[in-house]
């Protein structure tokens, strides 16, 4: 999965240019280019978490300029480390110091996971391509965040979490990115 959510981000991304780089995204703090480098710096916090990396060095991570002149690029280093990260033998049963408290890397890959396919939305609405995401991925987060649903909001990073208007017979993309606080 990690790698089909790679790739959707991906799909999104190669659409990125100066010209549009600060077009607004569904998060309000960021343009479309501040989005493609917290995708990045997620993936090399992610790396770094797999190599024993502390809570502080991981929020550097998070807060550093990766892009550069080149976002492709960035993303596809990042993402190559990640999927080779992930696969080192007992990576995923590994605890690590998550910003958000010790997870085990298999959560950490979940999380993920979620954040190139919420993003890709995200990118994609900000540069006007096509929205529409993997169904499986879609179906696979959605059995991973859907628990969550009661205290979503309480994490502060998905804005106000559901709205509690998408009924069960809504799109289960457009549930799943409801549930995380975006409004399709």
């Amino acid at each position: 999965m990690l790698h089909a959510a790679h790739d959707e981000f991906r799909r999104r991304l190669v659409h990125l240019t100066p010209d549009n780089s600060t077009a607004p995204t569904p998060c309000p703090a960021w343009t479309a280019r501040d989005l493609a480098n917290h995708v990045v710096a997620g993936d090399r916090m992610a790396v770094a978490l797999f190599e024993g990396a502390t809570t502080e060095t991981a929020i550097d991570i998070l807060t550093s300029e990766w892009l550069h002149d080149d976002p492709i690029a960035a993303f596809t280093t990042a993402a190559d480390a990640l999927h080779h990260a992930a696969a080192a033998p007992g990576a995923l049963d590994r605890v690590v110091a998550h910003p958000s408290g010790p997870i085990p890397g298999r959560t950490l890959i979940g999380f993920r996971i979620g954040e190139h396919l919420v993003h890709a939305w995200d990118l994609a609405r900000a540069l006007h391509t096509d929205d529409t995401l993997d169904p499986t991925l879609v179906q696979g987060m959605w059995e991973f965040m859907h628990p969550l649903a009661a205290t979503i909001s309480e994490l502060g990073i998905f804005g106000t979490g559901p709205s509690g208007t998408l009924g069960p017979d809504s799109p289960l993309q457009d549930r799943l990115l409801d549930l995380v606080g975006r409004r399709p």
